[in-house]
């Protein structure tokens, strides 16, 4: 019953939120409290909490359909990263609202010049937000490494091996660059621990170079971990592989572009490093024939509520929502309210960075193994290679 609940009570938030951004801009100032977009807001307010309460407790990855048997080839079809309708709807959403907010909170009140500063100010973030939206969210741009693994998938030959799963790593390291002495800040990395037929660990990093990139390309190896650790997987390279080495060998971390495919279909995309598997790639054994029209989807995740993400997110949603209750109430004007409108816009401008910087930062234990901060400036300890 939660997943069948969980899911339009997340659309309806967001349904919620929009009809009030619509009511902001269709509707100016006048007299009396506006009671349409005070219940819109509650009306969301009310199905995200509901959301949260069904979702806090869910398990984060779900086993898979048993597959009938491993997959005797690899797919031929790699397909792009579904589109995530979520996120592009909360990334419209965060585009319109600060304009909306400070239109409504602005207009008449204050001096036409702060209007339009305001305004331009608030377009400014508008057309970038949207400018990432077709780029990062609708679009799903592979990289050209990526594409020409699916190319020569799709072609019918790549390089493959089969690995086993173990988990889903967050790394922790201090780089060797770094000066510092004292409490020294330490980078993170996120990747799929995999092993190979002899024994011996190593790491595929995920699709979280572009900070812009979609939110579920950045959760998909939290899932893809913990569903199928212990279980055999297809690891592909491109046949073209020495045309990617040529380039990328010259890049400050060389990787070569990876799919990882399950036997149940479901796969992700990440990177390789060159250190471990060039030996694979040089291994004529390894070139295989794809099964033609086989698809390999990539995961898709499923969010719940997580309170060290979430909790920022609602902070800054709290804070615009106490800006606009004395302005929706009809109990200020003037520059008072334009000056709320603005912290409000200003909320909710940090809202997404807020979430993504909770995201970024603190990793759930209950899909990510947690080691100690590494320290790259001292002799290296005898761990598992990380790729």
């Amino acid at each position: 019953m939660r997943p069948a609940l969980a899911e339009p009570l997340r659309a309806a938030s967001l349904f919620c939120a929009a009809v009030a951004v619509v009511l902001f801009l269709v509707h100016e100032r006048g007299d009396g409290a506006r009671w349409d977009v005070l219940a819109s807001l509650a009306a969301g307010a009310a199905c995200f909490g509901a959301w949260a309460v069904l979702t806090r407790r869910t398990p984060p990855s779900g086993p898979p359909a048993p597959a009938p048997a491993p997959l005797p080839a690899p797919p031929s079809v790699l397909l792009r990263n579904p589109v995530d309708w979520y996120l592009a709807a909360g990334m419209a959403l965060v585009a319109v609202a600060p304009w909306a907010v400070f239109r409504y909170a602005a207009y008449q009140e204050i001096h036409l010049g702060g209007v339009v500063l305001g305004g331009l100010l608030c377009g400014g973030w508008a057309a970038a937000v949207l400018w990432i939206l077709v780029k990062k969210v609708l679009v799903r741009p592979l990289s050209k490494a990526h594409r020409l693994l699916a190319q020569d998938a799709e072609a019918g030959r790549v390089v493959a091996v089969r690995f086993e799963v173990g988990s889903a790593e967050w790394i922790r390291f201090v780089p060797e660059d770094s000066t510092a002495l004292i409490d020294a800040e330490p980078q993170v990395a996120q990747m799929l621990k995999v092993r190979d037929a002899v024994g011996d660990w190593y790491g595929v990093h995920g699709l979280n170079q572009d900070p812009n990139g979609p939110d579920h390309a950045r959760k998909q190896l939290a899932v893809f971990g913990p569903r199928y650790a212990g279980s055999g997987v297809w690891m592909l390279w491109p046949q073209r592989w020495e045309l990617v080495l040529s380039v990328v060998r010259r890049r400050r971390n060389p990787a070569y572009p990876v799919a990882v495919v399950a036997d149940s279909g479901e796969m992700v995309w990440g990177y390789a490093s060159l250190d471990y598997t060039d030996r694979y790639l040089t291994n004529p054994a390894n070139l295989r024939a794809t099964t033609p029209g086989l698809q390999a989807l990539p995961v898709l995740p499923r969010p719940y509520f997580r309170g060290a993400v979430h909790g920022r997110l609602l902070l800054r949603l709290a804070i615009a929502a106490a800006a606009l209750a004395p302005l929706l109430l009809d109990m200020v004007s003037g520059g008072t309210g334009a000056t709320l409108g603005l912290l409000a816009a200003v909320a909710l401008m940090d809202a997404p960075f807020a979430a993504r910087r909770g995201t970024g930062k603190v990793p759930d234990p209950s899909r990510w193994t947690i080691p100690p901060v590494e320290d790259l400036r001292l002799p290296p300890s005898p761990t598992p290679r990380h790729g």
